[in-house]
């Protein structure tokens, strides 16, 4: 056998070792994701029936109130400030109507919205996609089965927190800016409250 014979069946047989580990290791990867994506996330309490209206959706939030009120789809292309991607879903899909509730407690903005939407799923998704293309990320910490929190990495000189989740035919948005420590204590507080009086209606 010549040496060229024995060196391509040495490359031969590498490149399958290779290729066999880095197949072990993406489906262990992949089974390790499957498995913990949702463990260990608190449950929120069960759905309660719908809101007649978005002004039921939402609690108050805490602080002196800021602007606010009903808005429309061409309002929250242009004056609305939500993510990108979030919009661009609710633009096709429509928005038939939309509430914000702002306060500012300390140095700390809240900001809460209750968006009906024909696919409040899509638009909670793209909500996420936009959180993480500004360099947002999930918060499991502070998260719920149904509610996928983002967040500014730790250090960051001005902190943000937000979260969207599905309510029937609504998407319930509820952030919040500010210094990194009390932006985080006021939105888990924010969050619980709301969760509490309006529970998600889709989850894992």
């Amino acid at each position: 056998m010549s040496s060229d014979v024995r060196r391509q069946r040495r490359e031969l047989t590498l490149g399958i070792a290779i290729v066999a580990v880095l197949m072990l290791g993406l489906a262990v990867s992949a089974t390790g994701y499957l498995l913990t994506r949702n463990a260990g996330l608190a449950e929120p309490p069960d759905a309660k029936p719908a809101p007649e209206h978005s002004a039921l959706a939402l609690v108050e939030p805490p602080g002196a109130p800021g602007p606010g009120g009903p808005f429309t789809l061409a309002a929250l292309r242009s004056t609305v400030s939500l993510p990108q991607p979030m919009v661009d879903v609710l633009t096709t899909a429509g928005m038939s109507d939309g509430l914000r509730k702002t306060a500012v407690q300390g140095d700390v903005t809240v900001g809460l919205y209750a968006l009906t939407t024909g696919d409040p799923a899509g638009a909670v998704r793209a909500y996420g996609a936009g959180e993480a293309l500004q360099g947002l990320v999930a918060e499991k910490d502070l998260s719920l089965d149904g509610v996928i929190v983002y967040g500014t990495p730790v250090g960051a000189p001005l902190a943000r927190f937000g979260t969207a989740y599905v309510l029937y035919d609504r998407v319930v948005v509820v952030e919040t800016t500010g210094r990194g420590d009390p932006a985080r204590d006021v939105f888990r507080t924010t969050l619980h409250r709301q969760v509490d009086l309006a529970p998600p209606t889709a989850r894992s």
